[in-house]
């Protein structure tokens, strides 16, 4: 999936990654707005790895993501 949908439909897209990285907090994730780059920051910083790391998960989630409302 390409990352603009999922920053355009952060509000859906936000739950989802709190259900992955769920020592994110609701308030960060408002602040990421589903801007990558800050959410890679974020992982890297809560989680401890590297930022390649946080990047490489991101990656891996981010081609698990469906458009919302299609199976």
């Amino acid at each position: 999936m390409d990352w603009t949908l999922i920053e355009s439909n952060w509000t859906h897209y936000k739950v989802l990654a709190h259900i992955r990285w769920g020592r994110i907090t609701e308030e960060d994730l408002e602040i990421i707005a589903g801007r990558r780059d800050l959410l890679a920051q974020q992982i890297h910083q809560v989680y401890g790895v590297s930022i390649g790391a946080a990047q490489m998960q991101l990656e891996s989630w981010q081609g698990q993501q469906r458009v919302p409302g299609t199976v």
